[in-house]
């Protein structure tokens, strides 16, 4: 299967950040400095699809954050010292996240960035953040190379693409699967890299992929890939992409009169409200109705701040934990762009409404044995299964 249609905006991307940083790199050192703002403030800067198609997205973050930060500065803030976020609409693209990266380097308030929402669009800029020796916290950035192939100002929570895909083909196959078609995002830093884990873990255990078909999120009409997909008639279908792309191909997979089981999807609001999308199956980190005593009083807390949602999401849990795992770090190394790296290095079991605790792998820089739960998508609700 030849790789084809790859995005190549993200590669002209890196090119520019890292001219960028290299031009940066002399004004660095007096910004890596920065010890908070003038009247005290602790800021952190948010990288984010604020506007475009992703920009869903973008306000479930800005959801989660801001529930956090009201609770930070409630009890007191950092020190004393009040925690506030600046935001940088990036629309997650790559081009657009590295001019942002531009802007926190040279902002001295700013002493860490959350984002980018997707790791197309964070490691173009990796190589900005680095110059200015600002941590990058992609809390939601799953592609291994952001850690792997970044630096020590790049961290993550998210569990990568290759552990997710390798648990989902596990899990097929521990249902008594033999055969499954795919479809999977065409781009090269996230859909092939995730695409290949799921495919070298399906030979290692012998589930046979009967063909797979790169496609593109922007796409609206998915027939001419799925109908070759499922051509050779396999018992299930996955699915490696995001939800709104997945949310319009799993309508048009039950079109073309495919049955089987479907596995893919996330949980945000367009996969979750699509009617064909139910009985999706997904590997989780987060559960709403998780029995949890801390998970239940952060969703109680959530809806009477966000009454209008009827639904939260790993997205702004994943946001939620990212604010408080920052303020750890600031506290236990500094409110400076030195200290909260040197905070990062020394956190342990911060609180944590994804895993439960949150204590990072010193090598991977990593949350250390994350951990996923398989459920179900039943009645617009994800539903851990049990069997």
């Amino acid at each position: 299967m030849k790789h084809t249609t790859i995005h190549q905006r993200s590669l002209a991307a890196v090119a520019l950040a890292t001219a960028a940083a290299l031009g940066l790199s002399a004004c660095s050192s007096n910004a890596a400095a920065a010890g908070g703002s003038s009247d005290g403030t602790v800021y952190f800067g948010v990288s984010a699809a604020i506007t475009g198609q992703y920009a869903q997205y973008g306000q479930q973050f800005k959801e989660g954050f801001e529930l956090a930060l009201d609770k930070v500065n409630a009890a007191g803030g950092i020190d004393g010292h009040k925690v506030a976020l600046k935001y940088e609409d990036s629309q997650s693209d790559p081009k657009q996240s590295v001019t942002v990266a531009q802007k926190f380097v040279s902002d001295k308030d700013v002493i860490l960035v959350f984002g980018d929402y997707s790791s197309a669009a964070s490691i173009p800029a990796s190589p900005i953040y680095t110059s200015g020796k600002l941590v990058q916290y992609g809390f939601n950035n799953s592609n291994p190379d952001f850690t792997a192939k970044g630096s020590e100002y790049q961290w993550s929570t998210s569990i990568t693409t290759s552990a997710s895909y390798q648990w989902t083909a596990d899990y097929i196959k521990s249902k008594g699967v033999k055969s499954v078609g795919v479809t999977y995002l065409n781009t090269a830093d996230w859909g092939i890299p995730a695409f290949n884990a799921f495919k070298a873990e399906a030979e290692k255990i012998g589930l046979t992929i009967t063909d797979a078909e790169g496609v593109l999120d922007t796409s609206d009409d998915y027939r001419p890939s799925l109908t070759k997909a499922v051509a050779g008639n396999p018992e299930a279908f996955a699915h490696i992409g995001y939800g709104p792309d997945a949310a319009k191909l799993v309508t048009q997979l039950r079109a073309i009169g495919y049955k089987g089981t479907f596995y893919g999807g996330q949980d945000e609001k367009s996969f979750n409200g699509t009617p064909d999308a139910e009985g999706s199956v997904v590997g989780a980190q987060f559960l709403e109705g998780s029995s949890d005593p801390a998970v239940q009083t952060f969703v109680k807390d959530f809806k009477a701040k966000y009454p209008s949602e009827s639904a939260v999401t790993g997205f702004e849990a994943g946001a939620y934990d990212a604010l408080n795992v920052a303020v750890a770090a600031a506290k236990a190394g500094g409110t400076t762009r030195d200290g909260i790296l040197k905070g990062f290095g020394q956190v342990k079991d911060v609180p944590s409404i994804v895993y439960g605790t949150i204590t990072f792998d010193p090598a991977t820089r990593r949350v250390a044995s994350p951990q996923l739960t398989p459920t179900v998508l039943n009645a617009g609700k994800w539903v851990e299964i049990n069997s």
